[in-house]
């Protein structure tokens, strides 16, 4: 990033094959749109590039870009108010779900694995925002307390909150469903 600060475009090409991945899947985990995750990532990519004089070497580069990619999300779902469904026809939403190789699992086992990952997708749907995206943040993302506090802006005794209310809601959603 110092790099592009500095005016050099292929760093930002860069940064962008290092990271657009995992931003789409990010997006895409909290939209469920695909396109719509395509579009917004483009977006992320493009508040990096005008805010480029904002960044400053003493945050990790990834923190600042999930800082821009969660406010982005938290916007964009407040402004919009839409309620995304999860469809198990939708091949890109099959793709992300990460479904298991099935050449050795019955007819049945496959059928209550896929079941039981639409329940999950839907029981995490119905969190509130920023619940939601502090899941997503440290399962998928795999990001700190820490790194989740400067990215939502919030303590970390506030993301081990949410975090908590969010684990307890997706428990209560989920009693009843068969764990393989």
């Amino acid at each position: 990033m110092t790099q592009f600060q500095k005016g050099n475009l292929s760093a930002f090409e860069e940064l962008i094959r290092k990271y657009e991945t995992s931003v789409i899947n990010t997006i895409y985990r909290y939209t469920n749109d695909r396109a719509e995750a395509e579009d917004l990532s483009q977006e992320v990519f493009i508040r990096v590039f005008k805010s480029k004089e904002t960044y400053r070497p003493t945050c990790p580069f990834r923190y600042w870009l999930f800082t821009i990619l969660t406010n982005l999300c938290l916007n964009k779902i407040r402004d919009t108010k839409r309620h995304h469904t999860f469809s198990i026809f939708n091949k890109d939403e099959n793709r992300e779900l990460n479904i298991e190789d099935t050449r050795n699992k019955s007819v049945s086992d496959n059928f209550k694995q896929t079941e039981l990952q639409i329940a999950v997708r839907q029981a995490l749907d119905s969190l509130p925002t920023n619940q939601k995206m502090v899941v997503i943040l440290n399962k998928y993302e795999e990001l700190s307390y820490e790194e989740i506090g400067q990215s939502m802006k919030l303590s970390v005794s506030a993301v081990k909150s949410l975090l908590f209310r969010a684990r307890e809601n997706l428990k209560d959603k989920l009693k009843g469903e068969i764990i393989l």
